[in-house]
């Protein structure tokens, strides 16, 4: 909890704490955006915690982490709740991350760019992406849960692949179609 990380459990309410060592505490939470704290009426403080939005679950060799919208590797604590998130699997500089990086290279954006496509376009679509595979480096793939066919993506044009994944949606989740019991679905040379 974000109590227990900013060490202000009840054993330690006998002790004073300012406003500003309360919100600078909560704000050093690697999922805090930012606090506000503020005295009640009633004298006690009233604390707001924005929280970073969280994107995907990165899998790195043998790391796991969290990103965040603004492409930062947040740790992924013993007691996180998982929430439903793709995962971004295989990047090719993986053994590179580090908690609390910003992540600026070009695999890690294509991915976000690919999350926010699918998820602009196709709610549905995005609530079943489970995966985007980087294949270190070599072409993406899709995979999407309670579809049979995973989708080779490839690399560049995500815009355009997008929309023509889109427009086959229908048919590649319709389990009574011959697309939908294909294999995978070639985008690589859309």
């Amino acid at each position: 909890s974000y109590l227990s990380f900013a060490k202000l459990n009840e054993t330690q309410n006998s002790v004073e704490i300012t406003l500003p060592i309360l919100k600078d505490r909560l704000e050093k939470h690697p999922f805090v955006s930012s606090a506000e704290v503020e005295i009640s009426e009633y004298n006690n403080a009233k604390v707001y915690v924005f929280e970073k939005n969280l994107v995907a679950i990165v899998i790195c060799d043998d790391q796991t982490f969290l990103l965040s919208d603004e492409l930062q590797l947040l740790p992924l604590f013993s007691n996180t709740k998982f929430i439903d998130l793709p995962i971004i699997n295989n990047p090719k500089y993986g053994k590179h991350y580090k908690a609390l990086d910003f992540l600026q290279n070009e695999e890690i954006i294509d991915a976000y760019n690919i999350l926010y496509a699918i998820k602009s376009s196709n709610e549905e679509m995005f609530k079943n992406l489970s995966e985007i595979n980087l294949n270190r480096g070599d072409d993406i793939t899709l995979t999407f849960s309670g579809v049979r066919p995973i989708v080779k993506f490839g690399r560049g044009n995500i815009s355009k692949k997008i929309l023509s994944l889109n427009s086959i949606w229908i048919e590649i989740k319709n389990t009574d179609n011959d697309l939908s019991q294909s294999d995978y679905v070639d985008l690589r040379f859309t």
